[in-house]
């Protein structure tokens, strides 16, 4: 698999650039040229495979809901998504972003999919049991990776796992929960390629508690109904781009609305809905991140009054 021969062929990396080293120091002067250009040009992608997938980066962000103020009451969230764990074994590891999370002291956590990306299913529970050990309650749904588009279908095994570590999977349905002393819905929608979203549940929710929506791609928010009022969604799926070559990138970006990373003000015929996507941990198609580290979000939530 080309992905894989990517991977470990990116170890010759070392070795070449001992020669570009031996070259500009005994080489000929146009030997020299090739030799720095060709070490410059390779040491990029070096860093984009050894350096920036293992620097862990938090990025800290203030919302305010549609009727919030910077004095309404507050909630304290954590949102990471993608950690692909599987075929590149350079993906951010899930303990790290657990202890990293921890650190944190947050009212709640949201893992918004692609939790997996082509891994040996006898491994999913050993390396994802460190979400078992955050300090904060932890919603969950799938993406696209972890239900079969493209891979394997392994949805019952991460359900299972989810179900062992305490988490709550938000698929279809909506929650009344109490996140930092604060009375609010947590919802969640299915995997959008899966064609499974089901939001009937909106219409019986009380109208007095803000609405979290949790899903994987944001171009859910294309799909949700008029009438289903939510407060924010959390989302993930772009990467940011992963390889964040500017003016590249976007030709990339598996998306189709206007979502890239952070927050988005989106325009519905209902009213403007908030949307925010989570550049990820992981990676998927190369093992490589480019001016796109691995990312915690930390967002501060003001809720209406």
């Amino acid at each position: 698999m080309m992905k894989l021969v990517i991977y470990w062929g990116s170890w010759a990396y070392f070795p070449f650039a001992l020669l570009c080293l031996l070259a500009i120091w005994r080489a000929k002067p146009a030997v020299k040229v090739l030799a720095t250009l060709a070490l410059a040009l390779t040491s990029v992608v070096a860093y984009a495979r050894f350096v920036e997938p293992g620097r862990l980066e938090t990025h800290r962000e203030t919302i305010l809901l549609p009727g919030a103020s910077e004095t309404s009451p507050s909630i304290t969230i954590a949102l990471f998504a993608d950690p692909h764990i599987g075929m590149f074994g350079n993906a951010m590891p899930i303990r790290r972003i657990v202890q990293r999370i921890n650190t944190e002291k947050v009212d709640a956590v949201f893992l918004a999919g692609d939790l997996i990306y082509h891994p040996d299913p006898e491994d999913i529970s050993e390396d994802f049991a460190p979400l078992a050990e955050l300090t904060a309650p932890l919603y969950a749904v799938l993406g696209n990776h972890d239900v079969g588009f493209p891979g394997d279908d392994l949805s019952d095994a991460l359900f299972a796992m989810l179900k062992e570590t305490g988490a709550i999977v938000v698929h279809n349905r909506a929650y009344e929960a109490e996140i930092g002393g604060e009375a609010v819905i947590v919802s969640g929608a299915s995997e959008l390629w899966q064609r499974r979203q089901d939001f009937g549940f909106s219409s019986n929710l009380p109208a007095d508690k803000p609405v979290l929506l949790l899903t994987h791609n944001p171009d859910t928010a294309l799909y949700v109904p008029d009438t289903f009022n939510y407060d924010l969604m959390l989302a993930g799926h772009t990467h940011g781009g992963q390889v964040r070559i500017p003016f590249l990138y976007k030709n990339i970006l598996p998306v189709q609305g206007p979502f890239d990373k952070e927050l988005h003000r989106f325009e519905t015929p209902a009213g403007e809905r908030l949307v925010y996507v989570t550049t990820g941990t992981g990676m998927a198609g190369l093992p490589l991140r480019f001016l796109m580290p691995p990312r915690i979000d930390i967002l501060t939530v003001h809720l209406p009054e």
